[in-house]
């Protein structure tokens, strides 16, 4: 679903980052496909890491997202990708990160709001194609971080 949502949003996005930093149109239309994945694994890694928290606070930390641990992470990739994989000057690479990452963030988070504009952890999920194996795999690692701070008694809780 998440990949459904980045794809609607495509057009706005390579507008937005051709109008706001002078990116050729060829190059933002390479360049977002860069973001889409930067997206996609930051997420999934922050879900999978168990940093659920994480993607909760980058939407609903009152707009600023850039002092957010998972957003960080995302938009470094994406600079970095844009650097080595089309070449773009890195000050350039931070400019189109700042052009499209908030815009493609906000479409998120109004698919992840629940009717009172929240986000919520099932909205998330939902767009990460959450289904129970994911959550039982956030659930499994939160364990083993439990039975590693126990030691032998962890062996217990099976």
């Amino acid at each position: 679903m998440l990949d459904q949502l980045l794809d609607a949003a495509k057009g706005q996005v390579i507008g937005a980052i051709t109008e706001k930093t002078g990116l050729g149109a060829d190059q933002a239309e390479s360049a977002f496909p860069l973001a889409k994945e930067s997206i996609t694994s930051g997420l999934t890694e922050a879900v999978s890491g168990g940093d659920i928290s994480g993607i909760m606070g980058m939407f609903s930390g009152g707009g600023d997202m850039a002092n957010n641990g998972v957003f960080s992470s995302i938009s470094n990739n994406f600079v970095g990708s844009l650097v080595s994989k089309l070449g773009v000057p890195e000050s350039m690479a931070g400019m189109v990160s700042s052009a499209a990452l908030p815009m493609i963030m906000d479409k998120i988070k109004g698919s992840a709001s629940n009717d009172s504009g929240e986000v919520t952890q099932d909205g998330i999920m939902g767009l990460l194609g959450g289904s129970d194996s994911m959550i039982d795999m956030v659930k499994d690692k939160a364990m083993d971080a439990v039975k590693d701070k126990l030691g032998g008694l962890g062996n217990l809780l099976g």
